[in-house]
């Protein structure tokens, strides 16, 4: 799936697109099976360089069990752990002229998944990778480049999904390292193995999985903005983000400029690690202004006179906006002292002028730090920067309603700022929303309803409407089931009103039916009192 208007020719870059998910039972999602791709071709629809999909359905059909699903299943193979639940999923990477289709299975080959009754639970088979239709071994070369997740409900049960045993993973290999004496020495009551020899030792390859967490977006914010300014003006995906439109119909956020952010450290003497120092040593150098007191140290950046230059200088240190992301990540976590290293993240921002109709000289407005926004304006910025981050990266984005917050002309413009945030990028991303507005843009090949008949989920398919530019309200009966598109008390109210019998008393019908057409806004319902008045008129 994936939609765009205009034509994009696609050249080259690596790309990750979702084609299907078979589970056969993880809570409340059984025997269901979920097609990504359309099986018909859509004459508007060119090869994009992105694929986008949305997954609605009603409260308790399993919408984001869908996206942890898939966060767990990419995060178990990329552990080699084993996965107790059965599944199937299809999706191609690579270049776009040399893609390639991976296919994993824990079923045994023989299944056929048409006959499987409902209830049913076969045995797990072992674990099989097919690339193109040949069998491989599991390795990250079959896997996606990075996966992402965000949600704006619940974090619990996704950090679940994402918990480490402290002596897995790099920490045993870390302790391979060690020295047979080392290690003796550890077995020694009152003698623990070194923990700094531990957090030193860095594995071979970094984890493929960022879960982005609420106290986070701050961090998110400004590493996208700087990957953004780093470009060049005509390459900036996030001018209209901020800005609005050319035209000032749409103010965006109503940002004017980025004039500079400040970082927060406390390097506490013997509990922070050297690496950790040396990473704050290292932004420490493209500082405008340093300053110390005890053991914090306030890094201060001036971005008003040369923004773009100091953006490129910090992004070529740490090779991408998303490696800066994720070497400033684990110091914002709280050590086992009750402390993290980065304290504050602020961001200094400068607030367009008002674009009132009074000929009066307008003072400049003050700089607004990034905290002192409303949290649709802190999540609106925070979900566009968060694309722009990835950069060119082959990712699968997973985002659990990010329309929260949002008012709804917000909503309306998430399908559009994704497009031009995504232009030309090779990500799929996933989202489950509730926002009948937002589906409006999208086709509906690009829609996946949930189903839930009974105790589980087992059914997913397009709506059978067709979506792009529809009204609202269709999507809002046809795809969310509601009985009608206005509120529940108003339609009550005139449906009670419109049911009441006469009782002879023509009048006093009409004056009821002519005060309540005072009050009641144009359209349906407007309708039907206006043709209830016309059948009590006297011949």
């Amino acid at each position: 799936m994936g939609f765009r208007l205009r034509h994009i020719k696609f050249r080259g870059g690596k790309q990750m697109k979702l084609h299907r998910l078979y589970l056969e039972s993880y809570q409340v999602l059984r025997n269901l099976e979920i097609d990504f791709s359309p099986r018909t071709e859509n004459f508007l629809t060119h090869p994009p360089s992105y694929s986008l999909d949305f997954l609605v359905g009603v409260n308790g059909t399993g919408k984001s069990t869908v996206l942890r699903v898939l966060f767990d299943l990419m995060r178990k193979l990329e552990r080699h752990a084993p996965i107790e639940y059965g599944f199937e999923l299809e999706y191609e990477l690579g270049e776009t002229d040399t893609k390639r289709y991976i296919k994993l299975s824990n079923f045994p080959e023989e299944t056929e998944f048409a006959d499987l009754d409902t209830e049913e639970i076969l045995p797990l088979g072992e674990l099989k990778v097919w690339e193109d239709n040949t069998e491989v071994q599991l390795s990250r070369s079959v896997l996606p480049e990075i996966v992402v997740a965000f949600t704006t409900g619940s974090e619990t049960a996704w950090k679940k999904l994402d918990e480490i045993q402290p002596l897995s993973g790099g920490y045993l290999d870390a302790i391979q390292e060690l020295s047979l004496l080392d290690r003796a020495i550890g077995e020694i009551p009152g003698k623990p193995l070194r923990l700094d020899t531990l957090e030193n030792f860095q594995p071979e390859e970094e984890s493929q999985f960022l879960f982005i967490e609420a106290h986070q977006l701050s961090l998110v914010t400004l590493c996208g903005l700087l990957a953004d300014i780093a470009q060049n003006p005509e390459n900036r995906r996030l001018e209209e983000v901020l800005q609005g439109t050319k035209k000032n119909t749409d103010k965006g956020a109503n940002i004017k400029a980025i004039a500079g952010f400040s970082l927060k450290f406390r390097l506490t003497q013997g509990t922070t690690s050297q690496a950790d120092r040396n990473e704050v040593e290292r932004l420490a150098n493209f500082a405008t202004r340093k300053l110390r007191l005890g053991s914090d140290y306030l890094l201060v950046f001036d971005l008003t006179t040369s923004g773009n230059s100091t953006a490129q200088t910090i992004i070529q240190e740490f090779s991408s906006g998303l490696q800066l992301f994720r070497i400033l990540c684990p110091l914002g976590k709280i050590g086992d002292d009750g402390q993290s290293v980065l304290r504050e993240v602020n961001i200094f921002l400068e607030r367009s002028s008002s674009d009132s109709d009074d000929h009066e000289e307008q003072d400049d407005p003050p700089l607004l730090l990034l905290d002192w926004l409303s949290d649709g304006e802190r999540s609106f910025l925070a979900r566009m920067c968060l694309f722009t981050l990835l950069g060119e990266t082959e990712a699968l984005i997973l985002l659990d309603e990010p329309e929260v917050h949002f008012n709804d002309f917000w909503k309306r413009k998430i399908v559009s700022l994704l497009d031009k945030t995504l232009e030309q990028r090779q990500s799929h991303v996933l989202i489950t929303t509730h926002s009948s507005i937002t589906l409006t843009d999208v086709l509906e090949e690009d829609i996946v309803i949930l189903k839930r008949p009974a105790s589980y989920t087992n059914n997913a398919k397009p709506p059978d409407l067709k979506t792009f530019a529809a009204d609202p309200s269709d999507i809002m009966v046809h795809v969310f089931n509601a009985p009608h598109p206005a509120g529940q008390r108003s339609v009550s109210y005139i449906q009670r009103i419109l049911l009441e019998a006469t009782n002879g008393n023509l009048e006093e019908r009409r004056q009821t039916l002519e005060n309540l057409l005072l009050v009641v806004a144009q359209g349906y319902w407007s309708y039907k009192i206006r043709r209830e008045l016309l059948e009590i008129e006297p011949e």
